[in-house]
């Protein structure tokens, strides 16, 4: 019999947005937690975060850091997006390709990922994703305009969309 080991390390932030988490294996990060107003709201969410940091959650926190204060418009550190279903992953690989301060909407974000008519599901796989601001999720609206969801709240969605010039909308798919 096979033992797995499961190696995970975690950090806890604070920007000035509010207090944030981050998970990461061995592979590359599992978890991001977006700003929220206490460290025991990141804990809850987190899990049990252990005690061990390692370098690359410590990157993270770092680009993270710099992202919230417009000192960084792309991410360089690894996602472990190994333990999603593949419709999900194609989304969101599809979804890391968009363009900082562009939006784009589900249908178009599904045919990107060459899911053309999955625009429902998108939005499944987007609610799920496990590493927003990595993949930035908060970058999908739906095809009317309106901002649709975002696992952090709408108003975290619009302060994002903000900060990169993303807001009021326009959407890069239709035109």
């Amino acid at each position: 019999m096979a033992v797995v080991l499961v190696v995970r390390t975690s950090i806890l932030f604070v920007t000035d947005w509010g207090w944030c988490g981050v998970v990461a294996s061995l592979r590359g990060i599992v978890q991001v937690v977006l700003p929220q107003c206490s460290q025991e709201q990141v804990r809850k969410q987190l899990g049990n975060p252990e005690g061990s940091v390692s370098r690359l959650a410590e990157e993270t926190a770092q680009q993270i850091q710099e992202y919230l204060c417009r000192r960084r418009r792309r991410f360089t550190v690894p996602v472990d997006l190994e333990p999603i279903s593949d419709f999900a992953r194609h989304i969101l690989e599809a979804c890391m390709q968009i363009p900082y301060g562009e939006t784009i909407s589900y249908s178009g974000l599904a045919r990107r990922a060459g899911k053309e008519g999955a625009g429902r599901a998108t939005g499944q796989a987007l609610a799920a994703n496990p590493v927003p601001i990595l993949v930035p999720c908060h970058r999908v609206v739906c095809a009317d305009g309106n901002l649709g969801g975002f696992s952090g709240g709408l108003d975290i969605k619009r302060r994002l969309l903000e900060l990169e010039g993303g807001w009021p909308l326009y959407l890069a798919d239709s035109a």
